[in-house]
């Protein structure tokens, strides 16, 4: 089987899987997870085969190939952040970064008229997608808050021509520090937009209960959908009918269909014969009511319905159901509803049969209709054939639906139609009929009579009873063959889809669509009603004001006249013009009609303007709002182009704080205040405020960062922190300004940028999070031929035309915000052959940026070689970052390493005895000394020559040989190192310290060279001339 990685325990996918065989689950982690180990604590939990194995049992708990296998992560520290130790990127929603330690990067890189217009694109917010994490800051940034709740615009009551929009943001994780100048709203300082800017802020757990901006309101997109943000033209309300005007309708499935199709406007000759009205749009609902014939009957004071075509609303015992009877709608419930069972044959007896003489002669019926009556068992069925069916088929489910529950059924028998009884037993007896169209069954139709099977039993017609909402019984129908309409409460559907004159439905139940409903039987009726909710009225929706399963307590309508409102005279003269609207709203399942709430404007204003309409709802409920025009548009070359510019319900609940984040409640005011193309997302420049202190320095971000994530202050190297942040960043004004929100990012890669802001490298030392400073430093250790266990291996780098000899870095202006970009170039040449494209996602100064990207283009040009040494023990002494140096006993290296076996001193000098002989040949002979803990001398010594094995060299309290433990045989002696010079010896910065073999273990080290930093102190000079 496998072993599965989650990201948490919510429902969802993988992001790893592994194939294992028989082996402990300690076995597993120990080959698999590189800083793995028993004895650490671990931050994941793993199940097996669905129950939790404790760590202290790992060891012992056998893997089979059958295990299912799963791992989880387990919050730490303040449970935003996961510290996960496996190659696998776990994301965690609600922080703004992954976190898990990955291998290290090399030193020195970041991840690369006249009339004044309405303008209806209001201001802005970021729009956060579901599962986006919450952004985390460092430092002072330029942050375009993300959306809490969906924004709203409103037009002043006072002054139509002014919009505002309100908004609810996140800016992020923690608390941050600004003031109301620090807000633009595109490129457009907010202090200048006066009172047409206000906002509030909030802290992490602040209550916000009071602000009305941070309710939650619910924009329909069917409204506010357009590009423009304009709405819907009101135009399309003008009095056009959006009932269907056909000859008839047929359903089959989710399917209706019109024959005979046309807009009534006494045209038939126009382009809109054959199309569904303007108002039949995907999303639109409308009502359907296609008539079958029932038999009616009385059993125990109920009406009974009895036909199997009931089978099709999916009855159940209290389903909510509209009945129509000769014009008229009954609200009732299904009191009882027994399905439809099939027929046990009986012996023998044979079907009555009425067969036509001849095929039909025409399938259309629209011109000379038929009627004709079948009696069969006493009870008399009348069928009517009205309508153009087409086919056989058509005609065959025409016939058909008049036998609805007779237990006849008409077939096609080789082209002419045949009447038999559906199934045995057969009951005896023979159909008649005064009188059958010569058109549909010939003129000398067949009838047989039938004889009466013996046992058996007949089939089941499927029946309901009916009952009033109170549950008393529903008896107002008469007995026999009835043509009813039954369907679920409302006989509302919803268009999914529009092909000509046919339409595919689905049904709506209480507002919401039932996907379960299987659709309707097949079938043709001439006596059907098919129109909008807008009860022959021309109308814009209905639209839900809130999603499916919700309600609202109030909702809100925006209607908006980008070219104002305003009449005209005969002489060009302004004059006040009228705009009449109607809004009708209802609650699905509150059983009442529309409410509706008729208005007009009047005005004579040529500037673009808006009004916003508002309903407060006496008890929430599932609104769904249509509006009309009521008048027409542009007459006499009036300006009043209305549009439908939003609808939105406010929902119930709505949190009152934010735990863990700061928001923002933003009133922006657009319309005439910002030009209409211009980019209206708002932002603001803000400082995050650590809960530590120390804002936007690199030590804060750091110790924040470890903080967050569980990490003690033991467990941080925080006088290696401290040291720098006054040695080199506070005084060299080095910052860290970022922010994180990106769900792949690690918190890895997050240190490392903090600890590459300030010219360094994260790393762990001595089980301690810290951070190195690259740059010139002293050399912290000697690795020799006596400490290795193979030779030094030397890898060189030989310059080629692929060699970058420049780098262009592309930085933050933390003054303007903007993505700039500076040129590093060697003065010996400012035009190279090829430029590196290298991207800081850190705002600082050019003069930083410069200098990072002078060391990159300094160890392209001098960097070449890279030193390989396997070691037992002594690589494990040296960190990431360290500078050392290393030798071999190659005779013409210039270099000597040896052992001193024998040491006396005075405070003068220091006598020294190696095991080696020195070549004083050397021009200027230097040597260094390695101390017992593995320390250097802190500098370069000059020797002086005794013998081949002896030397002297002076006396410093640097050296302190009187800690010198010699002729100890469990300890080695220290080390000497000899050369001719400085360059004798070959430096190298340590990049990696890995495992060799079963206890050796092999360090990396990349030459080191001060030229590197030759650039650090040094200003941006310039893109090149």
């Amino acid at each position: 089987m496998t072993i599965k990685f989650y990201p948490s325990r919510l429902p969802g996918e993988p992001l790893e899987t592994h194939d294992h065989g028989v082996l402990t689950l300690h076995e597993w982690m120990s080959r698999n997870v590189p800083s793995y180990s028993q004895d650490k604590t671990h931050p994941v939990v793993i199940e097996l085969n669905g129950q939790a194995v404790p760590p202290a049992e790992w060891p012992l708990c056998l893997l089979r190939p059958d295990s299912d296998v799963r791992i989880y992560p387990i919050p730490y520290g303040t449970g935003l952040e996961i510290a996960a130790w496996v190659s696998v990127a776990v994301s965690i929603a609600s922080t703004a970064y992954a976190l898990f330690f990955a291998p290290k990067p090399e030193l020195g890189g970041f991840s690369s008229s006249n009339a004044s217009s309405l303008d209806l694109n209001p201001a802005k917010a970021n729009t956060a997608k579901l599962g986006d994490p919450v952004r985390e800051a460092f430092g002072r940034n330029r942050i375009y808050p993300d959306y809490l709740v969906q924004p709203v615009t409103r037009f002043n009551p006072a002054d139509p021509t002014r919009m505002t929009v309100e908004m609810f943001v996140c800016l992020g994780y923690g608390r941050f520090s600004y003031t109301g100048g620090d807000f633009l709203v595109g490129e457009t300082p907010a202090l200048t937009l006066g009172e047409g800017f206000s906002y509030t802020s909030y802290g992490p757990g602040d209550n916000v209960a009071g602000d009305r901006r941070s309710e939650i309101w619910f924009n329909s997109t069917e409204v506010g959908g357009t590009s423009s943000g304009s709405g819907l033209d009101m135009a399309q309300t003008a009095p056009e009918a959006s009932d269907i005007v056909a000859d008839a309708m047929t359903v089959s499935g989710a399917s209706v269909s019109f024959s005979g199709l046309d807009v009534d406007d006494d045209n038939d000759e126009d382009e809109d014969e054959n199309k569904l009205p303007p108002g039949w749009i995907a999303g639109a609902i409308v009502t359907l009511k296609a008539p079958v014939n029932y038999q009616v009957s009385i059993e125990g004071g109920f009406n009974v319905l009895t036909g199997d075509v009931v089978s099709e609303i999916a009855p159940f015992s209290g389903m909510p159901v509209t009945l129509t009877f000769n014009g008229t709608d009954y609200d009732l419930q299904i009191a009882t509803y027994t399905p439809h069972q099939d027929a046990v044959p009986g012996t023998g007896g044979a079907t009555a049969v009425l067969r036509a003489s001849a095929s039909p002669s025409t399938y259309d019926f629209t011109t000379t209709s038929q009627t004709f009556a079948l009696t069969w068992q006493g009870i008399t069925y009348t069928i009517s054939l009205v309508a153009n069916y087409g086919t056989m088929s058509g005609l065959l489910a025409a016939i058909n639906g008049g036998l609805n529950g007779s237990g006849l059924i008409a077939q096609d028998d080789g082209g002419v139609i045949r009447i038999v009884e559906i199934s045995s037993p057969w009951r005896g007896g023979s159909i008649t009929s005064s009188f059958l169209p010569a058109s549909v069954f010939g003129d000398n139709p067949v009838f047989t009579a039938g004889t009466a099977s013996s046992g058996g039993s007949p089939a089941v017609t499927a029946s309901v009873t009916l009952a009033y909402d109170s549950g008393t019984a529903f008896s107002g129908l008469p007995e026999g063959t009835q043509r009813i309409s039954l369907a679920h409460r409302g006989n509302e559907y919803q268009i999914a889809s529009t092909d000509g004159p046919s339409a595919t439905v689905q049904r709506v139940v209480n507002g919401v669509v039932d996907s379960t409903w299987s659709g309707f039987m097949t079938r043709t009726v001439v006596d059907f009603a098919a129109s909008g909710i807008n009860d022959n009225e021309t109308w814009l929706g209905p639209f839900l004001a809130c999603p499916q399963n919700e309600v609202v307590d109030a909702f809100e309508v925006n209607f908006a006249f980008p070219n104002g409102i305003c009449g005209f005279q005969n002489n060009g003269n302004k004059r006040v013009r009228h705009v009449e609207y109607e809004i009708q709203y209802r609650v699905y399942g509150s059983g009442s009609g529309w409410t509706s709430k008729p208005g007009v404007y009047a005005l004579k204003n040529i500037n673009g303007l808006g009004f916003t309409e508002r309903f407060d709802l006496s008890s929430p409920g599932l609104v769904e709002v249509r509006c009309r025009r009521r008048n027409e548009q542009g007459s006499n070359n009036a300006r009043d182009s209305m549009f439908w510019q939003a609808l939105r319900g406010r929902l119930l609940s709505r949190p009152t704080s934010y735990a863990g984040i700061s928001t923002i409640g933003i009133t922006v005011e657009t319309g005439g205040q910002l030009a209409a193309q211009s980019d209206k997302r708002v932002s603001v420049v803000a400082t995050r405020n650590y809960d530590g202190g120390g804002d936007r320095t690199i030590s804060g971000a750091f110790l924040h960062l470890a903080r967050s994530l569980g990490y003690r202050d033991d467990q941080i190297d925080i006088a290696a922190l401290s040291t720098l942040e006054a040695t080199y960043w506070t005084p060299r004004g080095e910052y860290f300004d970022h922010q994180a929100s990106s769900d792949s990012t690690s918190a890895k890669d997050i240190f490392d940028k903090i600890a590459e802001a300030g010219m360094g490298y994260f790393l762990l030392s001595d089980g301690l999070l810290s951070v190195g400073r690259e740059g010139v430093k002293s050399w912290t250790g000697i690795i020799t031929p006596q400490d290795t266990v193979e030779e030094m291996q030397t890898s060189f780098r030989v310059p080629s035309e692929d060699d970058f000899d420049g780098v262009d870095v592309k930085y933050i202006n933390p003054v303007t915000w903007a993505e700039e970009t500076v040129q590093c170039r060697t003065p010996e040449n400012p035009f190279p052959r090829k430029t590196e494209a290298y991207t800081i996602d850190v705002a600082m100064t050019a003069d930083r940026a410069w200098r990072i990207g002078m060391r990159r283009l300094m160890k392209y040009l001098h960097q070449r070689r890279t030193y390989t040494a396997t070691t037992s023990m002594l690589g494990w002494c040296h960190d990431f970052g360290d500078h050392i140096i290393l030798s071999d006993d190659i005779p013409t290296g210039k270099t000597q390493s040896c052992l001193i076996d024998a040491m006396i001193y005075d405070f003068q000098e220091i006598t020294l005895h190696v095991t080696e002989p020195l070549d004083w040949s050397y021009a200027n002979p230097r040597c260094w000394i390695q101390f017992q803990d593995g320390r250097p001398s802190s500098r370069m010594l000059t020797p002086q020559r005794v013998d081949d094995f002896t030397l002297t060299v002076p006396y410093n309290d640097d050296l302190h040989p009187e800690d010198w433990i010699m002729d100890d045989p469990d300890i080695d002696p220290p080390k000497l190192l000899f050369c001719d010079s400085e360059k004798g010896a070959r430096h190298g910065i340590v990049q990696e310290v890995a495992p060799s073999g079963d206890s050796n273990c092999q360090i990396t080290a990349p030459e080191y060279k001060e030229i590197f930093y030759q650039y650090d102190d040094a200003t941006y000079p310039g893109d090149a001339a």
